[in-house]
């Protein structure tokens, strides 16, 4: 069905049509010329009067006019943003249009060819269309960004493709600030609780969680001579069953603080001993509620075809990075294990989703997280460690993170700031393309990177089950507790009449 027709000049980046009937935002077009098959987008629909224009000034004549609107001449304007030629390979066009090109409404078969044949996970659907859009699985390795505005469907998004990645047999681990999906109808499920191991942990890195500065290099080596002997020690004890499970917790602390002491003969070590004992006694208060040698390492929790989910509640910010960070870490150290020996480590790929992003992987402040999620970003997809980061403030997010994330799933984004800085932070998302983002639906998004082969206007399925994610229902909860405070007051008037 012709649309309209290209005039004025034209490129074979984008073209203007003047189109024959109304054209929504978002419609895929076909222009076809000079042996060029041209998908195109439409991403800018203006509509207008040449009798009354901008420079119309003069209120009496528009009510004049008004009153013959059948013999106002008005028009629909549409910019088209090119995508590629179906006719070379989904290239992009190497001719633009001539003015005078029709521009008719592309096919549901047309679209299919794109969308629909080389994916494997179906996400949604082109919006308007009777088209699903299926996206390519490999490409995670190549990480993802879900970003959007609060409220318009990111825990939905990441529900639907985590439930579906599984179901392919596939690996998903959730890091879930909120709570939104370890309590969730989503099948395949593993719910993991956080807990940090210090027998899988290395020594700097336990030496950051006590906030041991890179400078310090007396306080390190303390440390280190201290946590190494401690921990091969619980491990061979271990082995020879010298040591009850119940136990393990408090031996760790009070042999950690009895190794200490027993360091630091010079002034300047008995020091540094203090110090170091000091930040031990205070990390293990702060973090009382995630240490735990009895918990089996994280490469040992994670399923194969589930949607494993890391609970972060019932913690505070700094026990989260630190859970997070040692994950991450323990992830891509065990990929590599495994790509290198194949007897050891981590035996399949994995997808990892940090939920609220902008809070582990804040552009101005260092944290455990990012230093492992930046590590990820650079070397994940080597060996099979792709990263998804989900956050409502992407304005918040580290730039080089990122800008590492070639796929990106843009929901509805209102705020100038956040629009310009994910425009900026990617190479695949045109301006005509951000531009639409503020007038999406919920559920709506557009999609970019690898994961499909153009850019997609999509309408997001609907994950089907309890997810803690969806708005309240507000009314309902006040009248719920309005019947139990009348059932409560009816049985203290009960009583008092008893009473009487």
């Amino acid at each position: 069905m012709i649309i309209g027709y290209v005039i004025g000049q034209a490129t074979t980046q984008e073209a203007l049509i003047l189109a024959e009937r109304p054209v929504r935002l978002g419609t895929y077009v076909v222009l076809e010329y000079d042996n060029v098959k041209a998908l195109g987008l439409i991403t800018n629909v203006t509509r207008g009067s040449p009798m009354l224009d901008d420079n119309m000034n003069d209120i009496e004549i528009v009510q004049r006019l008004k009153q013959f609107n059948n013999s106002i001449p008005v028009y629909t304007k549409a910019k088209v943003k090119m995508l590629c030629d179906m006719n070379n390979h989904f290239l992009m066009p190497d001719i633009p249009p001539f003015a005078g090109t029709p521009a008719r409404e592309a096919e549901d078969e047309e679209l299919k060819s794109i969308y629909s044949q080389d994916g494997q996970i179906r996400i949604g659907s082109l919006i308007g269309k009777n088209v699903e859009v299926k996206l390519n699985i490999n490409s995670f390795a190549r990480h993802l960004a879900i970003l959007a505005a609060t409220g318009s469907g990111k825990s939905n998004t990441v529900a639907v493709l985590s439930q579906r990645i599984s179901e392919l047999g596939g690996s998903v681990l959730i890091f879930d600030y909120h709570g939104e999906y370890y309590d969730s109808d989503i099948k395949n499920l593993n719910r993991i609780e956080p807990k940090l191991n210090p027998l899988y942990m290395t020594p700097r890195e336990f030496s950051t969680l006590l906030e041991i500065r890179e400078n310090a290099i007396i306080q390190y080596r303390i440390l280190r001579r201290a946590f190494i002997k401690v921990t091969n020690g619980i491990r061979e004890k271990l082995k020879e069953g010298q040591i009850p499970f119940s136990t393990l917790n408090s031996q760790f602390y009070e042999l950690m603080k009895d190794e200490l002491e027993t360091q630091g003969n010079s002034d300047k070590k008995s020091s540094a001993k203090d110090e170091v004992l000091n930040k031990f006694e205070e990390f293990m208060d702060r973090y009382s509620n995630v240490i735990d040698l009895t918990s089996s390492d994280i490469i040992e929790k994670v399923k194969r075809g589930k949607v494993n989910v890391v609970s972060l509640t019932q913690l505070d910010e700094d026990s989260m990075d630190a859970v997070v960070s040692h994950y991450l870490r323990r992830i891509l150290d065990s990929r590599k294990d495994f790509k290198r020996s194949k007897n050891s480590g981590l035996k399949f790929p994995i997808i990892a989703v940090i939920e609220e992003a902008h809070v582990f992987l804040s552009k101005n402040e260092n944290t455990l997280t990012k230093y492992w999620a930046s590590r990820i970003a650079r070397e994940g997809r080597k060996f099979g460690v792709g990263l998804t980061i989900v956050s409502q403030r992407p304005k918040g997010l580290d730039e080089n993170i990122l800008s590492q994330m070639t796929n990106k799933i843009i929901l509805k984004i209102i705020e100038p700031t956040d629009k310009k800085y994910i425009l900026e932070s990617s190479d695949n998302l045109s301006e005509d393309l951000a531009e639409q983002l503020s007038s999406l639906d919920v559920g709506e998004a557009i999609i970019i990177g690898k994961i499909v082969k153009l850019p997609a206007v999509v309408k997001i399925d609907m994950f089907e089950g309890k997810l803690l994610g969806s708005d309240p229902d507000m009314i309902g909860e006040w009248k719920k507790v309005e019947e139990s405070e009348k059932i409560a007051k009816g049985f203290a008037d009960f009583g008092t009449e008893i009473g009487d």
